[in-house]
């Protein structure tokens, strides 16, 4: 195959890439609400199972195995500057959105927890339901609670 068909390939699957991009960013800036969420129903459903599939034994293989390709091809290319340019931006890429999957996981444990929280202090008795709802304070606020519980705890020792 001829250089010259090749680069026509490549233009061709970019160019049908970025009008699956655009129709995308289109699809999150439009005013359709059913289509919005949609899209986040998608988001959620591929980032809840590439988050447990990273967190696997398959995901923690998946990494050591593209690790050793890297070495390889660093063999290969004599650890170049090339190769350690591709693998800065490789590893890059990877944490970037590692980053963000771990965020979105940590939010999702936080607001479970928290939901959890709620519905103790709502069922319990003697619990200061002013606390419901707590993580919309402000830090200042909190610490003005977290001195009062603290000022409580003492007076019961």
């Amino acid at each position: 195959m001829m250089k010259s068909d090749q680069l026509e390939i490549l233009i061709s699957r970019f160019s049908k890439w970025a009008d699956s991009a655009s129709e995308f960013v289109a699809a999150l800036l439009s005013d359709d609400v059913d289509q919005k969420e949609m899209i986040s129903d998608r988001l959620e459903i591929f980032t809840h199972r590439f988050a447990k599939w990273t967190g696997s034994a398959s995901g923690f293989v998946a990494a050591l195995l593209s690790i050793l390709v890297l070495f390889v091809a660093g063999l290969i290319y004599g650890f170049s500057q090339d190769w350690e340019r591709g693998l800065s931006i490789y590893i890059g890429v990877i944490t970037f959105l590692m980053v963000f999957l771990i965020q979105r996981g940590q939010n999702k444990e936080l607001s479970i927890l928290q939901v959890k929280l709620n519905e103790l202090i709502a069922v319990t008795k003697h619990a200061d339901n002013r606390l419901i709802n707590v993580e919309d304070l402000t830090e200042k606020e909190i610490s003005a609670v977290q001195e009062i519980h603290h000022k409580i705890g003492e007076e019961d020792s």
